[in-house]
């Protein structure tokens, strides 16, 4: 009787899915992965795929190798460049992307026959015994045994309050990261909706004499700054309720650097949110998630200090408030907040809005093909608190308790289960963990 290799269909070349390819390819002869992009160019995603010298990466080089076991790879591929940008210990996401670039061309070079890579677009899984077939939208089909979605953040959501009119215009701009042209040269009054990470990066890009930019949020609050000087994690405990938790971060910060507080924190997180119920969980997400967010996702200390440099000089101002509507008028865009904590509203006009909100969470509220199908067919379930799908620990896609089989996710949109899945430290160490299982799950499957 012959034997087959297992296959592994990867949907997304982004990090999370090269790496988990990296992995399972690693994991012995006997696997076979095929990666399915819908963009254009394969990897390195969207978060990488930039020449903007200002867009630097929010992790230090030392902490940014695609492997967790060889930290010093992302250093050694950098001695053999012959040019790199970089600020400080903060390299450039265009040289990230290119670092992931190379690992795409080693990975096909040393795996000729058991590496395919293929362009197109995803928009249907259907079981058929113990495989599964997956649809591209050109009409083709690919069958393997176990599917990994790795399909990244989710295209950003639309605030509400946005007239279906401005919507359709010129003046407003969904997703700051399509198209090659991000405001004209005339829009000398321009309105962010988010002051977060996306913000500091458009802020950043639109950044012109003459022109000035408002940032608002609910709650009106910037991403903090790394040390100049990387310091170590404090060694602390934590545990408790999320409330619990801020009040020691707060008590212990008033005599140690809050980032050595925090850092101490974010290695405890996932252990922290699998203990809390779903109460706890939800109560984190509404009282402390800003704090949280502004605090450890921070900015290299020259993002910050341009930021704070653009704010001094009246180029830039964060307000927290709510939106209450965005309409057009005539050429321009009028904006009515209610500012935070006050009752009365507030009228401007602005001759753009870019949304800064940052990427959907709640997929059952995708428009995506893929994800569509996939949740009306009963395949995956939405998380209840709009944190991407129901996953378990092993990253299987979960619907009424029970995981679907040889189906699996990685990324942003599994965590509501490991909530920090986000970053590259986080992300590595999941792709390998992740094609662990897979490995064991499948074993060598007889034709």
């Amino acid at each position: 009787m012959s034997v087959r290799p297992p296959h592994v269909i990867v949907i997304g070349v982004g990090f999370s899915g090269l790496l988990t390819a990296i992995h399972l390819l690693r994991s012995g002869p006997a696997v076979r992965v095929t990666l399915l992009e819908r963009r254009s160019a394969l990897g390195p995603g969207t978060a990488y795929d930039t020449g903007n010298a200002d867009h630097l990466l929010n992790v230090r080089l030392g902490n940014m190798s695609a492997f967790p076991d060889e930290p010093e790879h992302l250093s050694e591929w950098l001695a053999q460049q012959p040019s790199w940008q970089a600020s400080g210990e903060f390299i450039t996401r265009g040289t990230y992307g290119a670092y992931l670039r190379t690992l795409l061309e080693k990975a096909v070079a040393d795996n000729p026959r058991r590496l395919d890579l293929v362009h197109g677009q995803a928009t249907a899984l259907d079981r058929l015994d113990d495989r599964w077939m997956v649809a591209l939208a050109d009409g083709r089909t690919l069958d393997g045994d176990a599917v990994v979605l790795a399909i990244g953040n989710q295209e950003p959501s639309t605030p509400p309050g946005i007239d279906d009119d401005l919507r359709r215009s010129s003046l407003y701009v969904e997703n700051p990261w399509v198209g090659d042209r991000l405001a004209p040269d005339a829009a000398r009054q321009v309105l962010l909706i988010g002051a977060g990470l996306t913000a500091v990066d458009v802020a950043i890009a639109l950044e012109r004499p003459g022109r000035t930019v408002t940032a608002l949020s609910r709650h009106g609050l910037l991403p903090r700054a790394h040390a100049t000087v990387a310091a170590a994690a404090a060694d602390l405990s934590f545990s408790g309720d999320p409330l619990e938790i801020l009040r020691k971060v707060r008590l212990v910060s008033r005599t140690r650097d809050w980032r050595e507080v925090f850092d101490a924190l974010r290695h405890q997180a996932g252990a922290l949110w699998a203990g809390w119920t779903p109460m706890e969980r939800q109560r984190f997400i509404r009282h402390v998630r800003p704090v949280w967010d502004v605090h450890r996702h921070r900015v290299a200390p020259t993002i910050a200090r341009r930021i704070a440099s653009q704010i001094a000089d009246g180029a830039l101002s964060v307000t927290a408030g709510k939106i209450v509507e965005l309409k057009r008028d005539g050429d321009a865009v009028l904006a009515v907040y209610r500012p935070r904590g006050r009752r009365r509203v507030v009228s401007r006009r602005f001759d753009l809005v870019i949304n800064c909100t940052g990427p959907l969470g709640r997929v059952a509220d995708s428009t995506d093909p893929l994800i569509r199908d996939i949740l009306t067919k009963g395949f995956a379930a939405p998380d209840p608190m709009g944190l991407g799908f129901q996953v378990n620990a092993d990253g299987a896609l979960v619907v009424d308790g029970a995981a679907s089989p040889h189906l699996h996710i990685i990324g942003p949109l599994a965590r509501a289960a490991f909530w920090e899945m986000t970053s590259v430290p986080d992300l590595r160490e999941q792709a390998r963990r992740l094609a662990g299982t897979i490995r064991a799950e499948l074993g060598s499957r007889e034709a």
